[in-house]
């Protein structure tokens, strides 16, 4: 009887792209040394942090705490080894990993591995995007709550707390994720983990000062405005940065209502204007940019309309109020209607008159000849929008006010300062988005130690890199080869999400037959991906 061959079948998927970009920022050879060795372990500190990036980015409902199940079917010794089975791969090692990384320092061994990545992507970096964003947990996470701290430069436990909540759960502790990108891809190159109730204000700007020289910095250093302060300010000596003014600001506020004659403002980017003024705020010199925002114009005089509605309501119970009361002269009346009027955000009262009324002591008609027991006022008025505060109100619609200590206009004209602060919505916060989408199933964290927790964010922040280095690559690879690949409607694209590639190779196989391997269903536009990010032999391409 003729026996069937051995015959195994793997789900390889677009495992080995993210397999091939670790490999190539040498993510486990560098991890490794940082971490130091594990004798007699068959799976390093730094290939488990590999395959826990894979698992990340694996895009399927196996989020990062069950982390056993996720290898059951897949490739482990094609994808991390000679003798690594998906049965080494378990939540034990994940913990163990986990405590490796909090040990050697998970900021610090961050910023190794983005250096190691900068050197073998060598993208550009023109500017630097800092903000944080929070992560819900579940737990009760007495341990560490208490912000306990050493003399060196990260805190040896993260404060697991309530704050503000940018997830929407103020029911539930959280931890703040700091991150610094790049403009290029929006590639983190730092990651830090911070108190559940950090402060931006105090938080940003001396982890910027901190990481200066591991960082490499780029041209400009772009925070939002919650750094701007007279102590950041001062703190960023020997930056270059961009900065939005918050309006809450004296100065900053009367710009932005001020009238203005249209000769005044430049056309900036398309779709904006603006003009610009000198600026010693905190003592330090610097331009600061009023930018004008059509669409933004648009959206905000909708939301003024509104305002005019709710502000009705609120001012027809104010005159009501007034003309319930009675006053003993007519100046009086007008004292009132004039103050009440002047407290409208944007109506006003207009008089119309008093009403006298006498008051007599006792019900019924006065007698004749009897004297009033005094002689009262009632006011008479009606509302109506207050066109002068309308104008003005609408003179600030659209309008936001950046600042940059960049004097030199050449060196950094104003439609590049407003395009530097535009690009923190698609590198650090496009980050953000990635990392809270249901798909990547990391955002809410189940594990109980916050040493742990501070660990696990370091995963998700390199699973971040890497996928942002794979999109980046790509994009670029495919431009520079006129190459193309389909996109969701099959027409080529030469930009296309590194997420729909994946997706791409949803239906790829990895089979062993009689101890050959095999790959199925690998198309064309499979192979041209494959190739250009480098991943051939994964694919059997080489």
């Amino acid at each position: 009887m003729e026996t069937t061959p051995n015959l195994q079948v793997y789900d390889l998927g677009h495992l080995g792209l993210v397999a091939s970009i670790v490999d190539q920022i040498g993510l486990v050879q560098t991890v490794d040394q940082f971490v130091g060795p594990r004798p007699g372990k068959k799976v390093s500190t730094g290939m488990a942090l590999k395959a826990a990036i894979l698992n990340a980015l694996g895009f399927v409902t196996s989020p990062l705490y069950l982390f056993g199940h996720f290898f059951q079917g897949k490739p482990t010794e094609p994808l991390l080894g000679p003798g690594i089975t998906p049965e080494l791969l378990n939540d034990d090692r994940m913990g163990r990993m986990l405590d490796s990384l909090y040990a050697a320092g998970v900021t610090e061994l961050f910023v190794e591995v983005a250096k190691s990545a900068r050197r073998a992507f060598p993208f550009p970096v023109r500017a630097l995007h800092v903000d944080s964003t929070s992560f819900h947990v579940h737990g009760v996470y007495r341990s560490g709550e208490e912000g306990q701290t050493d003399t060196g430069d990260e805190p040896l436990v993260i404060r697991l707390t309530h704050g503000y909540s940018r997830d929407h759960r103020p029911d539930l502790k959280q931890w703040v994720m700091n991150l610094i990108c790049a403009d290029t891809g929006g590639n983190p190159l730092l990651f830090a983990p911070g108190d559940g109730n950090q402060s931006d204000q105090e938080a940003l700007v001396p982890l910027l000062a901190r990481y200066r020289q591991g960082l490499e910095l780029g041209e400009v250093v772009v925070l939002d405005g919650a750094s701007y302060s007279q102590e950041n300010l001062g703190a960023l000596q020997g930056f270059s940065w961009v900065m939005r003014v918050p309006a809450t600001l004296k100065e900053a506020r009367a710009l932005l209502r001020k009238e203005l004659p249209q000769e005044a403002w430049r056309p900036l980017l398309p779709g904006y204007r603006g003009l610009e003024v000198e600026s010693e705020y905190g003592g330090v010199r610097q331009r600061w940019l009023l930018v004008e925002s059509q669409e933004r114009a648009r959206m905000e005089e909708a939301s003024l309309r509104q305002r005019i509605v709710r502000a009705e309501g609120e001012a027809r119970k104010v005159l009501g109020q007034l003309t319930a009361r009675t006053f003993a002269c007519e100046a009086d009346a007008r004292r009132a209607l004039s103050e009440a009027s002047g407290r409208l955000p944007l109506h006003r009262l207009v008089y119309l008159g008093v009403q006298e009324e006498r008051q007599w002591e006792r019900v019924g008609r006065p007698r004749k000849g009897e004297r009033p027991l005094a002689v009262v006022y009632r006011l008479r008025a009606r509302l109506e929008v207050d066109q002068e505060k309308l104008e003005r109100a609408r003179r600030g619609l659209g309008r936001f006010l950046l600042a940059t200590n960049v004097l030199d206009r050449e060196g950094l004209p104003p439609q590049e300062v407003l395009r530097r602060y535009k690009d923190q919505a698609r590198t650090v916060e496009r980050g953000f988005r990635f990392l809270k989408d249901p798909l990547f199933f990391a955002e809410s964290t189940f594990l109980k130690r916050p040493e742990r927790v501070m660990a696990l964010g370091m995963v998700m922040a390199l699973a971040l890199l890497v996928y942002a280095l794979g999109e980046w690559a790509l994009r670029r690879r495919l431009w520079e080869a006129g190459s193309s690949l389909p996109d969701q409607k099959g027409r080529p694209t030469a930009k296309p999400t590194l997420r729909w590639v994946f997706q791409l190779f949803m239906w790829v196989r990895l089979v062993e037959l009689g101890g050959r391997w095999f790959v199925l269903n690998l198309a064309p536009h499979h192979e041209t991906a494959a190739r250009l990010l480098g991943a051939g032999r994964y694919y059997l391409l080489e």
